[in-house]
């Protein structure tokens, strides 16, 4: 692992590492530590000339604090978006049972 990230020629190849469904950061952090710890280790590997982007479409504020911890994020700069829960594809439909 340390070797392939410490490659200039493999890293001039990485675009970017994308974590999705980044909020299991927090929800199974107990458990799966060591691996998340590793994500850690990335940030530290590509000496963060690779962009790192983590995508949720159910986080917190609790759950970004988490996921920006962990990833060793809090020096670095934030752009988040936040498209709300909003959407003409979604509905709610609640029926007596």
């Amino acid at each position: 692992f340390q070797v392939l990230w410490s490659s200039s020629r493999f890293r001039s190849h990485v675009a970017a590492i994308v974590v999705d469904e980044a909020h299991c950061i927090h929800q199974w952090g107990d458990q799966f530590k060591e691996t998340y710890q590793q994500l850690n280790s990335l940030c530290v590997y590509t000496g963060r000339e690779i962009p790192f982007l983590e995508c949720s479409a159910t986080v917190s504020t609790k759950t970004f604090d988490t996921i920006w911890s962990s990833l060793a994020n809090g020096s670095q700069p934030f752009r988040g978006i936040d498209v709300g829960c909003r959407r003409s594809n979604l509905q709610y439909i609640l029926k007596k049972m």
